[in-house]
């Protein structure tokens, strides 16, 4: 048997777990027989760790690892990675293969499409898209690859980028920047799969703008995105792994981050595993 293991950064917001749930529900649904479980890097249980000791004592040999992020960043490449490297010397016996994140991926730009509408911002309103931040600038710029597929083909007059941690522009730069193009309502869409503290960070950031605001949901648990999981497992079993490396901060001197390039990778710390 073949245990797909989905894993999640994990939110004190339980509301984000729930959704990891209904999207791994939804992919086992597709797929008859199929068992999936979470797992979470931070602020939620299980730890990678803890889920992958779980399986090995009930004697499952065969684990794909899907990490169910939308950017290939440093939870992606370093944490995840070496979670699953971690396991393979401690459960030698374990059949360990590690897929690639969701995004950027058009399934998630057409439910980020949805998710505007549903929420009432207009199809001819410039557009924020707004992620969490990240160190690794490969990681930003697929955010802005994402911007630029929501963009094509629709009406929106522009789809900035914005962040809510740790990089800018952050979300009050870019509604300056709508507001100085001479608008006067936006939308917000949150590129997040679920609630939790950087979504509503965004949303107190947006009310808190002189613009006329429209903030719509998470992206949530679509259907078309638990099929979507599913897609990267069945790649994972068929040994079709694309991950993007070719700008990875592990390999690219990026000013500043030069000690980046070749640097060990570590688990990250959960409690789980202390």
């Amino acid at each position: 048997m073949t245990v797909l293991l989905g894993v999640a950064h994990g939110s004190r917001d339980e509301r984000a777990q729930q959704v990891i749930q209904w999207l791994l529900a939804g992919a086992a649904a597709l797929r008859p027989g199929l068992e999936a479980a979470a797992a979470y890097v931070d602020n939620a249980s299980p730890s990678i760790r803890s889920a992958l000791d779980d399986l090995a004592r009930r004697g499952v040999e065969d684990v794909v690892v899907v990490p169910l992020l939308l950017t290939s960043a440093s939870h992606a490449k370093t944490d995840i990675a070496a979670s699953v490297q971690a396991a393979r010397f401690d459960h030698p016996r374990m059949r360990l293969r590690y897929g690639r994140p969701l995004g950027p991926h058009p399934v998630l730009v057409e439910v980020l499409a949805r998710r505007l509408a549903e929420a009432g911002a207009g199809a001819e309103e410039p557009v924020v898209l707004v992620a969490g931040g990240s160190l690794d600038p490969d990681a930003n710029a697929q955010v802005s690859a994402t911007a630029r597929l929501l963009w094509e083909g629709r009406s929106f007059p522009t789809v900035d980028v914005a962040f809510a941690s740790t990089t800018g522009p952050s979300v009050a730069e870019a509604l300056d920047r709508v507001r100085r193009l001479g608008f006067s309502r936006a939308g917000v869409a949150c590129y997040f799969l679920g609630p939790g503290r950087l979504p509503a960070a965004v949303a107190a950031a947006a009310s808190a703008h002189d613009l006329e605001v429209v903030v719509a949901e998470p992206l949530g648990a679509a259907a078309e995105i638990a099929a979507l999981v599913l897609e990267r497992y069945d790649e994972a079993l068929g040994s079709d792994i694309r991950m993007s490396c070719d700008a990875c901060l592990y390999r690219i001197p990026f000013p500043g981050r030069e000690g980046s390039v070749g640097a060990p990778q570590v688990p990250h710390s959960h409690p789980d595993d202390v």
